[in-house]
């Protein structure tokens, strides 16, 4: 989504004109530029934190050639998601607070995604070989398993 497709959605949501939508679209980001520019915090309840980080001077190494390079301090802006935000994008319900007379049983809970199961990884842990487990070794291609014997070497011998 870009900013044209979030204004429009914007608008949507409110009811409103789209040219209207845009004035409070862009009033919000420049409130919060502004307010981080000069060294506030801004905390949107359930969204997120808006704030700005400093970054002490340091010496970093250039990737193509290996020497060092001085980076100079910096500032730059920082965004924490906010519970909220993190727990409607991991897929988890939201939580709607329900008010029940005294008589009223409380609702059952509904249970929670399980988180999807990635790759494993091919490296042991130092407990599973310490517990007597064989390593794996590599077999060398080749039907001598010597270097530097070639097909025009084997023949000579």
């Amino acid at each position: 989504m870009n900013r044209t497709e979030l204004i429009e959605a914007v608008a949507a949501l409110a009811g409103s004109d789209p040219a209207v939508a845009r004035r409070h679209v862009d009033a919000v980001f420049e409130t919060i530029m502004d307010r981080v520019t000069a060294g506030e915090r801004v905390l949107v309840t359930g969204f997120g934190t808006f704030d700005k980080l400093s970054r002490p001077a340091r010496t970093a190494r250039n990737p193509r050639t290996g020497e060092p390079v001085e980076v100079p301090p910096t500032e730059t802006p920082r965004f924490r998601a906010g519970q909220t935000f993190k727990d409607r994008v991991a897929g988890h319900a939201a939580v709607i607070s329900i008010e029940l007379s005294e008589s009223d049983p409380l609702p059952e809970p509904e249970p929670l995604p399980k988180p999807a199961k990635g790759k494993k990884s091919k490296k042991k842990d130092a407990a599973s070989l310490s517990a007597g487990e064989p390593k794996k070794s590599k077999k060398k291609s080749g039907k001598s398993g010597k270097k530097g014997k070639g097909k025009k070497a084997a023949k000579a011998h």
